[in-house]
């Protein structure tokens, strides 16, 4: 294997950048649609048979060359820490909000374990963290305040 000339990278980062790379370079051959002959005639104009055989530097080229294909890049899904600063604001009053509406309930406090489990999938409202299931949980709630207000299940 040869090393990338300008990295001034440690050997695990290096290793963790490489692995990466090559998981893109296969990503954009199942992407493009490239036979193996056609991936292998890629391969050969870089002098090389495989792409494990490249440096980072040769890695990089050869994904600006699929990019040139047609090749694109799927943005980075959004981790945990990034999805909380973007999220985390609704997520916490909405799980205010669930818990305080579902306390107005007759037997609220063991009705809602199974209303999120139902809804969300998940054993504790805690750990439900999609904007989308919250609101639908909050909707259940809210009907099901209103069926009890108006005496349905008495």
């Amino acid at each position: 294997m040869k090393q990338g000339s300008a990295r001034n990278l440690s050997p695990n980062t290096m290793q963790r950048q490489r692995r990466g790379m090559l998981a893109v370079v296969h990503i954009a051959k199942s992407q493009l649609k490239l036979s193996d002959p056609e991936y292998r005639a890629i391969l050969e104009g870089f002098g090389v048979n495989s792409s494990s055989a490249m440096s980072l530097d040769e890695l990089e080229k050869l994904i600006k060359y699929l990019e040139g294909l047609g090749f694109k890049k799927k943005p980075k899904t959004t981790g945990p820490r990034r999805w909380k600063h973007q999220h985390g604001n609704q997520v916490e009053a909405l799980h205010e909000r669930i818990r305080s509406e579902a306390a107005e309930l007759d037997r609220g406090e063991r009705r809602l374990p199974g209303l999120v489990k139902k809804n969300c999938g998940v054993d504790d409202l805690r750990f439900c963290q999609d904007v989308g299931k919250l609101k639908r949980v909050l909707k259940v709630v809210r009907i099901l305040k209103e069926q009890d207000g108006q005496g349905i299940y008495d």
